[in-house]
């Protein structure tokens, strides 16, 4: 059950799909908590989505979705806020010292790629309970007139403005959203460079984030060290990736891991989540990756999936 998190597994029940990594949390959340070794004010739960709106993921395993219905988003806002926690964006945590801090009931909530969903969807219900989040912007995709990518409309910049006077912190995701593992190292350099200067023209504050698109290839170590290098040499504090897991004290802040949060996530498995229930699926992440790069022999043309989240 644990070797792909991606799993189905037909049950009785009229051939109902029974998610493996679902399973494996809720039992990991139950053993451990019964135990008392699940310490949720252990770390800092990062969340990761995509788009706040109801597109048809009926066809996309619940693993791989990228959309939260705006019921859903604002059901696990009310978990979040239930639980005691505080949501910021990701500058914010980085100001305050918050991240990883034992005891501080903090939360950090991240969207990636700029979908204007996150102004009509998600913003408001964020405003309710008085949260705040970080926006990740492919600056090819924002535009003074509404522009698109992978068929959904995005931010313009006078949004973007409007958002950051309003509490929102922005991030680069890069230019045009390459898989950057595969890109020689001046076009890298290029797209770390002109997104960030470009956000920052737009919003007249520098912008200190990044999030890495598509999966993030830890297999490679040489390639971790140098890009985690280029990211502080360039001025960025702290880089989200695809890596699963919540921000422990101590932890690299240019390879901060993420959990991903979509429409599946029910409050159960949300709050499980948060408590560090879903950890375990990091260390199988890793494990299989390293396994893979070796494969490979860190060849950096190894393609990752170009229409998921690119989490494994």
């Amino acid at each position: 059950m644990c070797g792909a998190p991606g799993a189905q597994i037909r049950a009785g029940d009229g051939g109902a799909i029974v998610r493996a990594d679902r399973t494996v949390t809720l039992l990991c959340a139950g053993f451990l908590g019964r135990a008392g070794w699940l310490d949720p004010a252990g770390a800092t739960p990062v969340l990761m989505y995509h788009n706040v709106s109801s597109p048809d993921e009926t066809r996309v395993h619940p693993y791989y979705r990228l959309a939260t219905s705006p019921e859903r988003f604002r059901t696990q806002m009310r978990v979040l806020a239930e639980s005691g926690y505080v949501a910021t964006g990701l500058a914010q945590a980085m100001e305050t010292s918050a991240l990883g801090v034992r005891g501080a009931r903090r939360a950090v909530v991240t969207f990636d790629d700029g979908y204007v969903d996150f102004l009509v969807n998600a913003w408001p219900i964020l405003e309710e309970f008085s949260f705040t989040a970080s926006v990740f912007l492919p600056t090819a995709f924002i535009g003074n007139a509404r522009r698109s990518f992978k068929g959904r409309e995005c931010l313009t910049w006078s949004e973007v403005r409007e958002l950051s006077r309003r509490g929102v912190s922005f991030g680069s995701h890069t230019v045009t959203h390459p898989a950057l593992h595969r890109l020689p190292w001046p076009e890298v350099c290029s797209e770390l460079r002109e997104s960030r200067e470009e956000i920052a023209a737009a919003i007249g504050t520098p912008v200190t984030t990044f999030a890495y698109p598509y999966a993030f290839p830890q297999h490679d170590d040489a390639f971790v060290v140098r890009f985690c290098r280029e990211l502080r040499e360039q001025g960025y504090k702290a880089a989200v990736t695809t890596r699963i897991g919540r921000v422990a004290a101590g932890d690299d802040p240019f390879q901060l891991k993420r959990l991903p949060v979509n429409d599946a996530d029910d409050p159960q498995l949300f709050q499980a989540k948060l408590a560090g229930a879903y950890d375990w699926l990091g260390w199988l992440q890793s494990a299989s990756k390293r396994i893979r790069g070796r494969r490979h022999g860190g060849d950096r043309r190894l393609t990752y999936a170009s229409t998921t989240s690119g989490l494994l």
